[in-house]
């Protein structure tokens, strides 16, 4: 497994510190170090004077601490040392540079199940951070607990999804787990106005998908596992989630484009949706 430092990002909350609690047993299955950060967010009226005075900053950054000092307590429950890092600023851009300072090779965070266009547009530290970061992220929903039994791998054929599979083919490897492909037909909205067209593209697209998931299927049998594939029609995020329903999936293995900004997070993308309204852990691979 290429995971050899694993960093959790807490803030406090249950679904964090959920998170971090799933973050200390993978630690200790890949035997990879741990190392935890708290970022303090703190905005320019925080930090100016009349804060400072009032000793604002310092109660903020105390906070910090003592969500780091429970960090390190279940830390030792595991019989597990966890480094701690206490930041400030923006708090997606801080977990980034930090992740790319300690050589982390994965980040973990907990997921609120927030859904909805305000999320959509505003984003999330979760969302920012999987744009920004270098890395693979982990994402938990709360009460989560991350298993490797079932590995779902939505793919299209893109090198994205490539980097994905090879990912899940490690973790597979490791665990011994079953797999679970899929790959999704979406026909555009405006060609069934044209059913003659519609019907041709419909079955070259299902031949390329059926053909895509014969070749992937092939490559985790040569490895010994248990492998199924689906070939479905539809909105791809829909399908995604109604397979890792059926299938009682315990992890999505997923790539991400890696886009950034307002542009990315209005458009959205089949992973931040699947993330954003689905109750599985999902694990987005990067380049």
């Amino acid at each position: 497994m290429p995971y050899k430092k694993i960093m959790a990002c807490l803030d406090g909350s249950e679904e964090s510190l959920n998170a971090y609690r799933n973050a200390l047993r993978l630690a200790k299955e890949l035997s990879a170090e741990i190392l935890a950060i708290n970022v303090v967010p703190l905005k320019s009226e925080i930090s100016s004077a009349l804060s400072l005075f009032l000793g604002m900053k310092d109660l903020f950054m105390k906070g910090g601490e003592k969500i780091l000092k429970e960090a390190e307590d279940i830390a030792k429950e595991e019989g597990l040392k966890v480094k701690l890092i206490l930041d400030e600023g923006e708090p997606f851009q801080r977990i980034v540079d930090t992740a790319l300072a300690e050589e982390a090779n994965l980040l973990v965070m907990g997921k609120t199940g927030k859904t909805g266009l305000a999320k959509g547009i505003l984003g999330s530290t979760a969302m920012r951070t999987i744009g920004a970061s270098p890395v693979d992220v982990l994402v938990i929903p709360k009460e989560r607990a991350l298993r490797f039994k079932k590995i779902l791998i939505p793919t299209d054929g893109s090198s994205y999804a490539e980097r994905a599979g090879l990912r899940a083919l490690e973790f597979a490897k490791t665990f011994k787990s079953e797999i679970y492909l899929l790959s999704v037909v979406e026909i555009p909205f405006e060609l069934y106005e044209a059913p003659g067209e519609l019907t041709k593209l419909i079955e070259t697209l299902k031949t390329s998908a059926d053909e895509l998931i014969r070749r992937e299927k092939a490559r985790f049998k040569a490895e010994g596992l248990s492998v199924q594939g689906y070939v479905m029609e539809g909105i791809p995020e829909e399908k995604i989630l109604e397979v890792s329903l059926k299938e009682d999936i315990n992890l999505i293995v997923m790539g991400s484009h890696g886009k950034t900004g307002l542009k990315r997070l209005l458009m959205g993308s089949v992973t931040e949706k699947v993330i954003n309204q689905g109750d599985k852990p999902v694990l987005v691979v990067k380049s």
